[in-house]
């Protein structure tokens, strides 16, 4: 019998109600984990219990609301919301029975269950959505097969006809097995899988949908998928630079390149935005050029269009640093060709002025755009530096990432002048390793193929040479990874520096060492006389060049870096002594506030 059969005298129970009122709290194991058995119906009669929560229908609300059972988004604005709870819900997940039997698992009934408190530790998957993170779903014992609420009573078809994936209609297979997908070349435990009996054809229900021409950032040109890989001999994917098996599909470059990435890496959200290209024209980006030439080496850039700028060296030999490169800020040194504008102190490294207005960074989907206005600085997604210079943004509304000049220059194969093998990007984008040089784990770094070096961003830009202001030599940045029990004495803090451990910048001929906060500071790419608006304070930075030095409000020694940050009446040697500094304050307010309404009370 229908249990709302007699709707006027039965009341919906919302999944978490339902849960509590069962009596009879039989417990499964599912993957060696207690799971708890629901077995009572979805209502209950009014007569019986009227003291519970009250479940309302909401025909028209909020679209994206999280649906509390399944943690799916409810896509459709009607749902159930419990005012007890003051949680949603899919209407399917409240009027789930307790015995479901699914036509895609039509050997056995599903049992619905429920795990209360936390999100399993060991994490299962829907077969049909592939998500995870729920409160209840539907499982058979015996084959193992676990679905939502929501994906069991809202089916996909049995078949499927997609001839430009495949000439014959798929058909779905009701039951796990190891067999790997013709597509993505791979085995997932999770996932419907249909099959073509007549060809040998195996897919992934949501591979069958993939696009068949893409753009990555990983490779200018676009990539199609191809069934087997059209070159001699295989190659390495263009992500996870690791041999393709030819004989599953994957994507390769349209125009021909030795270029070709695994299906599943092509699509990744830092790789591709998924969006089906076929048959839609290529975008073009009008003079990505931020100059115009004016003859005899003199142009008009776009950062500084005010006056003309004249290629030339730069002669004079600036041992305090003070000249920097607008774009990048890092110093001239003499020895490299630098635009100069004709009437101001405005400069910038000739490989500076020739960077693109648009560019595809390796580990973002979308094109940056650079932007030239010097409103305030900004923090570096990549190397999570404080910088004044220019950076490389993206313009959709809902993505906040900045790249500096130096990172966003960075391209695979990467070749650092003192690791002998190429570094390429090959883990996801959820990925953290420990860089050999700074010891600090990054997100995403670059790695070596063939050893087990690291490099994050943050060490992969550092300037190659800088000047010290005590010697006439130009120091280079060094790490020796080789290197057994030497140790040096830091010119400056005249601390020891361990060559094995940590990079630092050398001196070959004065056979002096320096550590790179010692020779860079903490803050090397921000600029006197930019100011910066957070939280309501307004931070300013100044030059530190006075005899006298002030003591850092934080760590309580003198400022011994090029610039100092003033905040009010108070100075700081960096910004990081500025944070701990601001956040130690808000921490000790909370906790006084917290006791003063202690004694109140």
């Amino acid at each position: 019998m229908d249990p709302l059969s007699n709707a006027a005298s039965c009341r919906l129970l919302c999944p978490q109600e339902r849960f509590k009122k069962d009596k009879d709290r039989k417990v499964i194991t599912v993957r060696g984990k207690i799971y708890h058995v629901i077995s009572i119906p979805y209502c209950i009669s009014d007569a019986v219990d009227k003291k519970s929560h009250h479940l309302q229908f909401v025909g028209e609300g909020e679209e994206g609301v999280k649906c509390f059972s399944c943690s799916r988004k409810i896509l459709e604005k009607a749902y159930y919301y419990c005012s007890h709870c003051r949680r949603n819900f899919h209407k399917e997940c409240v009027e789930s029975p307790s015995l479901f039997q699914s036509s895609y698992h039509p050997k056995h009934p599903l049992q619905l269950v429920w795990f209360p408190g936390f999100y399993d530790i060991k994490v299962l998957y829907c077969i049909s959505c592939t998500q995870s993170g729920w409160d209840q779903f539907y499982v058979c014992l015996i084959c193992d097969f676990i679905i939502h609420p929501f994906c069991a009573i809202n089916p996909t078809s049995l078949t499927i006809d997609n001839p430009k994936r495949h000439e014959h209609t798929l058909l779905y297979i009701p039951r796990k097995s190891n067999m790997v997908c013709d597509v993505c070349g791979s085995e997932k435990e999770i996932g419907y899988l249909y099959a073509c009996l007549q060809c040998d054809f195996m897919v992934h229900k949501d591979c069958v949908s993939f696009p068949y021409v893409i753009q990555v950032s990983r490779h200018s040109h676009r990539l199609t998928f191809t069934p087997s890989i059209p070159y001699k001999e295989w190659t390495n994917c263009g992500v996870y630079q690791e041999k393709i098996n030819g004989h599953y599909g994957k994507y390769s470059c349209i125009k021909g390149c030795a270029f070709a990435v695994h299906t599943r890496c092509a699509l990744r959200s830092d790789v591709c935005d998924g969006r089906e290209l076929e048959g839609v024209s290529e975008e073009a980006y009008e003079n990505t050029k931020m100059f115009d030439e004016e003859g005899d080496g003199i142009i008009r850039h776009k950062s500084h269009l005010t006056h003309q700028m004249r290629l030339g060296k730069m002669i004079e030999r600036v041992y305090d640093e003070i000249k920097q490169c607008e774009m990048c800020l890092l110093p001239f040194l003499g020895d490299g060709r630098v635009y100069r504008c004709l009437q101001c102190d405005f400069n910038l490294h000739e490989s500076c002025a020739y960077l693109p207005r648009v560019k595809q960074f390796m580990l973002h989907a979308h094109p940056l755009i650079l932007k030239t206005q010097l409103v305030t600085w900004f923090q570096c997604t990549k190397c999570d530096r404080f910088s004044c210079g220019f950076r490389y943004v993206c313009d959709l509304t809902d993505c906040d990432w900045k790249l500096d000049t130096l990172c966003a220059s960075i391209c695979e194969p990467f070749d650092h002048h003192f690791h002998p093998h190429s570094l390429f990007i090959t883990c996801d984008q959820n990925t953290w390793k420990r860089c050999s040089i700074c010891r600090e784990k990054k997100l995403q770094p670059l790695s070596c193929a063939k050893c087990k070096f690291v490099l994050c961003f943050k060490c992969a830009t550092l300037p190659h040479k800088v000047r010290y202001e005590h010697d006439e030599h130009l120091f280079t940045f060094s790490y020796k990874e080789e290197a057994n029990n030497e140790v040096y004495c830091c010119e400056i803090c005249e601390e020891d520096i361990y060559p094995k451990r940590n990079g630092f910048y050398a001196c070959n001929e004065c056979v002096l060492a320096i550590h790179i906060e010692c020779l860079l500071g903490r803050d090397p790419y921000l600029k006197p006389g930019h100011k910066f608006i957070t939280e309501g304070c307004e931070i300013s930075i100044l030059a530190n060049t006075w005899s006298t030095r002030h003591i850092c409000e934080e760590c309580e020694r003198r400022c011994p870096y090029k610039i100092k940050m003033k905040f009010d009446s108070t100075i700081f040697c960096s910004w990081d002594c500025y944070d701990s500094f601001y956040y130690q304050n808000e921490l000790d307010m909370f906790v006084k506030n917290a006791k003063d309404d202690v004694l109140t009370k």
